[in-house]
């Protein structure tokens, strides 16, 4: 992976460089629109002060400080759009779909008949005890 830009947008938008649509603002986080929503009140929650690419290479402390606001703009995102629920998800890595490389968090507004894509259901059924004991082996730290 290559080194954390300074110039990236998001970093450009906490240094004010860049003009975003601001929910709230703390010493850790800052909650924008995103500019390129996916439905109305689609969000963003963007940790400050940080110089790392997404949320898997955070420390445990930032991360902390980053999820700690989360539930907070959930609420609003729902009690703004009047949505059934949301989608919570941070894409790490250009094949997951991350275009911005600093962590960020979105928040999608989401209802049942919204044309969105839903998570999928399982591909190939349930996993076998056998496939877990293996996956779970090359998980060990």
């Amino acid at each position: 992976m290559s080194a954390y830009d300074p110039n990236n947008i998001f970093a450009k938008i906490i240094r004010g460089e860049i003009p975003s649509y601001k929910i709230f603002e703390t010493e850790h986080v800052l909650a924008i629109l995103d500019a390129f929503p996916c439905a109305p009140g689609h969000s963003l929650l963007i940790p400050k002060n940080c110089e790392e690419q997404s949320v898997e290479t955070m420390s445990p402390e930032a991360s902390a400080k980053l999820f700690a606001e989360l539930p907070r703009l959930c609420k609003l995102v729902k009690e703004a759009t009047k949505c059934e629920a949301v989608n919570v998800l941070s894409n790490l890595g250009a094949a997951a779909g991350q275009m911005v490389f600093h962590p960020h968090i979105h928040v999608i507004p989401r209802t049942g008949e919204d044309g969105l894509l839903k998570h999928p259901p399982a591909c190939n059924g349930m996993v076998d005890k056998e496939t877990a004991m293996k996956m779970l082996e090359s998980m060990k730290e």
